[in-house]
């Protein structure tokens, strides 16, 4: 009996001391870096993108250029944010574009915003991919404006060409 309880604290320190140990070491070290290297970070939507690496840049955008931007991504794609819904509602395929990430990346006078989902076939069944809703915005003074009609692409099909 006393054999069973030393087993049993022996156990409970042993599970203890490696939780701890896990604590210790980061699991994605490199997570919170990435993050310094995105164009736009929190501030420009939550999302960012394209960091290609090298030291750390600042971030291209002023905060009025970045709110102008919310601004218009939110406007812009409420109408998708509905027809989404709507296809929901229906039992179609739909991609969540409630829960998407923008992923945003400035290029002098234009930025191109890609609002990454998930995609789930009819009755909420998640499918394997993801998709993105690509707006190309040009800058016109203090606004930015839709630069042609926006586009859906399967987020796997456009990492594999990376």
């Amino acid at each position: 009996m006393a054999d069973k309880a030393m087993m049993r604290k022996g156990c409970a320190i042993l599970a203890a001391a490696l939780f701890v140990c896990a604590l210790f070491i980061p699991s994605r070290a490199g997570a919170i870096e990435v993050k310094k290297h995105l164009p736009g970070g929190e501030s420009a939507g939550g999302g960012g993108g394209g960091g290609e690496g090298g030291g750390s840049a600042p971030n291209p955008m002023s905060k009025a250029q970045q709110q102008a931007l919310q601004d218009a991504i939110a406007s812009d794609s409420e109408q998708y944010l509905d027809q989404e819904s709507e296809k929901k509602s229906s039992g179609e395929d739909y991609v969540d574009l409630e829960h998407a990430k923008p992923h945003i990346f400035p290029a002098g006078s234009s930025v191109t915003v890609k609002l990454e989902a998930p995609a789930y076939k009819a009755k909420a069944k998640r499918s394997s991919g993801q998709k993105a809703l690509v707006f190309k915005y040009k800058a016109q003074g203090n606004k930015y404006v839709v630069d042609g009609d926006p586009k859906w692409e399967d987020v796997a099909a456009a990492d594999k060409g990376k």
